[in-house]
């Protein structure tokens, strides 16, 4: 019921508004007809009003964010490029698919960065059907390959043809063609299909779980990196949106899954070499530096006061590929300004960097 009164008006929107959230219009708009209403009450329900609607924004729910790995911060590249490689769930299913949450990922965690990611996924494939085209998928291509691909030959196997020994040599063949085009492979398990009420699914299932045990060893034999979809999702079919594909919960899943085997590959292959500055600074008592290898080395870490003179050897040993803390007890320093000199036995890295103590 509207009238000519526009202060009138808003103060019933706002009535009508607050009814929708208690689910009570019919008692709300009784109480509304018996009251009256005076400049400082209708000022007050105006700001009420836009409190309601502020509560109504906050309560949305957030989009999903990936926790960032500490390798985004130290990733050597201007760049991140993934061919998806695979049949139907590379392909993605009804709209569904991993590859723009994946992208979303790294865009989210490895700021000012390229992020290009490939789908060469084609429905009903089987492993040696991939073989026939592989070479077009990663033709140029740099970076990174995640190859998903075996469930339509385990179906297959049901009826008769092929074996678990042809999918693991044509898996071999792909991976291997992967790395002769100095791509990283990131091979991943596959999803079990929904058997409960599919009885032929069963020994599908079986066929899935011998094929992952193969997948697993060549993972291990080349060296390369497995994305083990299949401990991740289990038996969970509240995660698929049929007997075979994911719903969108499930490839989100598939794409945590991948994201966490790069940044993996990422961390032992593709680090910058990087020395923070010393921490606190100025320091007095102690001091912290963070010291990222890209690859194992014998490091060199030496203080030196401004007259050029060597204070302390805080390490001269080999460190591995990764992030190491260095703790340096400063408290027998005199206050002033020192040098860090860091360098390896390679001569590949070597840097210094300025710190006070103070007291």
């Amino acid at each position: 019921m509207f009238v000519k009164n526009k202060s009138t008006n808003i103060i019933y929107i706002y009535f009508l508004v607050n009814c929708a959230i208690k689910n009570i219009l019919k008692s709300c708009t009784k109480e509304f007809l018996t009251m009256k209403f005076s400049a400082k009450v209708f000022l007050s329900l105006l700001l009420l009003l836009f409190a309601r609607i502020s509560l109504f924004a906050q309560g949305s729910t957030p989009p999903n964010r990936v926790s960032c790995p500490e390798a985004a911060q130290y990733y050597s590249k201007d760049s991140i490029n993934i061919v998806t490689f695979g049949a139907s769930t590379v392909e993605g299913v009804k709209g569904l698919g991993f590859q723009t949450m994946l992208q979303n990922n790294f865009i989210n965690c490895y700021t000012n960065k390229i992020v290009d990611i490939t789908n060469h996924g084609i429905g009903g494939q089987t492993t040696f059907q991939g073989l026939l085209r592989i070479d077009n998928a990663i033709a140029n291509r740099t970076g990174f390959i995640v190859i998903d691909m075996g469930i339509n030959d385990a179906i297959a196997m049901t009826m008769g043809k092929g074996s678990v020994a042809e999918t693991v040599a044509n898996m071999r063949s792909l991976i291997t063609v992967s790395l002769k085009q100095k791509l990283v492979p990131i091979l991943c398990t596959l999803q079990f299909v929904d058997d409960r009420t599919i009885k032929g699914n069963i020994a599908v299932n079986i066929n899935i779980r011998n094929i992952n045990a193969a997948y697993r060893k060549l993972a291990a034999e080349y060296k390369i990196y497995l994305a083990d979809v299949n401990a991740a999702m289990r038996r969970d079919f509240s995660l698929y949106q049929d007997p075979f594909h994911p719903n969108a919960r499930g490839y989100r899943l598939i794409s945590y899954v991948i994201f966490d085997a790069i940044n993996k590959a990422i961390f032992d292959k593709f680090l910058k070499f990087t020395v923070t500055q010393n921490y606190p600074n100025p320091a007095s008592m102690q001091t912290f530096i963070d010291l990222v290898l890209p690859e194992a080395d014998k490091i060199n870490v030496q203080i030196y006061d401004l007259m050029g003179r060597l204070v302390k050897t805080v390490v001269n040993e080999y460190l591995n590929v990764g992030k190491h803390t260095l703790d340096i007890n400063t408290s027998t320093f005199v206050p002033g300004i020192y040098f860090f000199k860091i360098s390896s036995d390679s001569g590949q890295y070597n840097t210094t960097k300025k710190f006070i103590v103070a007291r």
